[in-house]
């Protein structure tokens, strides 16, 4: 980013070619058997989280519904995977929040550069790492289990908190895993029948428009990487941007009450963590673009969900049934080839921020929309950082070294 100029040109440039994706996406409507079979088993995932959510009385039930699909993936083994790396982060950064955040939480001169330091230890890690993931759900529970601290007061009632939030993933995760493998387990009797029938005919090649692989959003080590230096000096980079991002925010919530903190600090968090491959030179544009593409993605989702609220009422099978077709259109895009991938995942995750209620199916918008405020104000401060520090000769050492 040169300058205001710059950067608002970069983001119209950005925007527009995110709406020309997602347009590409919808005009080019072609569900294989694959993206079919996956967005089904994320459609039955969320739905069994939701539902084992419910039935435990579980706090904060939309974050279960967000492991059910967050975890998922196109094969079982990556599933596990995700999975193991899910609840391992979780629990290690709800353990760190629980003995970090009652000891610190009214010193806020301590309490808020701490947070910066989680935040930017996590991204530091995250990238490039094979347990980036685990990084990043670590790093982001610290930060959500140490700030709750502050506002819990006791050592009891933040352990009691920490306790829900690795309970509502861990339901979340398990659920993923059982739709998973029962995919999986069908997917191997069927290939036995196959093999028992006789000789199979040769295998076909992927269609065209088939989905990628892997439709995830974590950092995953490039065939070609940019040199060392220049992975060191981007990840310092990242790493910095998030810290100041992250205590900003903590700084204003501590002092104004802002609400959605929680996605404001995982949109700092998330948006940062980029593939090793796109670490070369400078990395604004990158984390531009996942900046823009998150906030239409939730943007899109948050005007559908919030229209619909109102004509669905508190009717629950209406309620699941527009959040199933939201999450199969969701994973749709995502998995699709036309450059609209991450708004795909965002807006799955938003419609599921907004349909999700905490204890029961509701029309009230409010809940969601301070949810989704949160993602504005975390794209807003993140993006007023990597303005501030574009300038800086860390950035600068970045970009030769590419």
């Amino acid at each position: 980013m040169q300058g205001p100029v710059a950067a608002l040109s970069t983001l119209a440039q950005i925007g527009g070619a995110a709406l020309a994706a997602v347009g590409r996406e919808l005009a080019a409507w072609k569900p294989s058997t694959e993206r079919a079979a996956f967005a089904a088993q994320a459609v039955l995932s969320v739905a069994l989280a939701v539902a084992l959510a419910y039935a435990l009385n579980l706090s904060n039930t939309w974050w279960a519904a967000i492991s059910g699909f967050a975890v998922m993936q196109t094969s079982f083994a990556a599933s596990a995977k995700r999975a193991a790396h899910r609840i391992l982060g979780t629990v290690l950064g709800a353990l760190l929040g629980t003995i970090a955040g009652p000891a610190i939480g009214d010193l806020p001169w301590i309490f808020v550069p701490l947070l910066g330091v989680i935040g930017g230890v996590s991204v530091y890690r995250a990238i490039g790492s094979d347990a980036g993931y685990a990084w990043i759900l670590g790093g982001v529970t610290a930060l959500m289990v140490t700030y709750e601290a502050h506002k819990l007061a006791t050592a009891a009632a933040t352990a009691s908190f920490a306790t829900l939030r690795v309970a509502e993933v861990v339901v979340g995760t398990l659920a993923c895993l059982a739709v998973s493998g029962a995919f999986h387990l069908g997917a191997q009797l069927r290939a036995k029948r196959r093999a028992g029938a006789g000789p199979a005919g040769p295998v076909a090649a992927a269609a065209p428009g088939a989905m990628p692989a892997t439709p995830d959003d974590t950092p995953a080590v490039a065939a070609h990487a940019p040199s060392q230096q220049a992975q060191h000096a981007a990840r310092k980079l990242l790493a910095w941007q998030c810290a100041l991002s992250v205590s900003i925010l903590a700084a204003l919530t501590y002092v104004l009450k802002l609400p959605g903190f929680a996605q404001a600090m995982v949109t700092a968090v998330a948006v940062l963590i980029l593939p090793v491959s796109s670490l070369g030179g400078s990395t604004p544009r990158p984390v531009v673009e996942r900046m823009v593409h998150r906030f239409a993605g939730c943007l899109l989702a948050g005007v559908i969900s919030v229209a619909l609220l109102p004509v669905l009422g508190e009717s629950a099978p209406a309620c699941m049934l527009v959040l199933s077709l939201g999450v199969w259109f969701g994973c749709h895009v995502q998995t699709g080839q036309e450059g609209a991938s991450y708004v795909g995942r965002q807006f799955t995750i938003a419609f599921i921020m907004v349909f999700v209620q905490d204890h029961h199916w509701s029309a009230d918008p409010v809940p969601a929309l301070m949810r989704l405020s949160g993602i504005l104000t975390g794209v807003v401060v993140l993006s007023a950082v990597m303005l501030a520090t574009s300038r800086l000769p860390l950035a600068r050492q970045g970009a030769a070294a590419g």
